[in-house]
């Protein structure tokens, strides 16, 4: 038996709150890099989990949620910082592409599935598009506002963190499929026909 519509719906919204709680609630573990006003933080790995588990809409939702609540005041950015400020200062770019992110995993990610090569091909696939598009948004932007060169806003907005996020993306990406796989109160946990 399928769940109804109204309750996927309830999951999925409950799914994006609790996602957008998590990402907040570890914002407060962000390492500073000397080089960069870009801190490394737990944000990313959250992104990936949201969208492969959430999907499209959830995943994407869950962010959306994340952002408002810290563009609102709630400490739910890097270092417990919150408001307007940190969303139009040197690192919004990154977080403007939150949800298209975690939105875009969703879709690549697709929905639990038989084969499971396939399947984490897909995952690892959909992580690396949702980390591009984080990437691309947040170094144009930091790029702008610091009037660095594109370059020089990759060196410091990209490059420093590339091995890093590549570390998170092996461990969430095993993480998300096993999750899914077990729970089947999730919006894509069910197998696609």
């Amino acid at each position: 038996m399928y769940p109804s519509k109204k309750t996927v719906k309830t999951k999925g919204l409950a799914f994006s709150a609790l996602f957008a709680a998590l990402t907040g609630a570890t914002a407060g573990i962000a390492i500073p890099i000397f080089v960069t006003p870009v801190p490394v933080t737990l944000q990313v790995f959250f992104i990936y989990l949201a969208g492969v588990l959430g999907g499209p809409v959830y995943g994407g939702l869950s962010m959306l949620i994340y952002v408002l609540l810290g563009a609102v005041g709630l400490p739910m950015f890097a270092g417990y910082r919150a408001g307007i400020s940190v969303i139009l200062g040197p690192t919004g770019g990154y977080l403007f592409a939150y949800p298209l992110a975690g939105f875009l995993i969703g879709i690549i990610a697709g929905k639990h599935g038989v084969d499971p090569r396939r399947e984490w091909i897909r995952v690892a696939a959909g992580m690396l598009a949702g980390l591009a598009v984080i990437y691309a948004s947040g170094i144009i932007w930091l790029s702008a506002y610091n009037k660095l060169s594109l370059f020089q806003g990759f060196l410091i907005g990209g490059a420093v963190f590339i091995p890093v996020d590549l570390v998170k993306l092996l461990v969430a990406a095993p993480i998300a499929i096993r999750l899914r796989r077990q729970l089947a109160f999730l919006p894509t946990a069910t197998v696609k026909k």
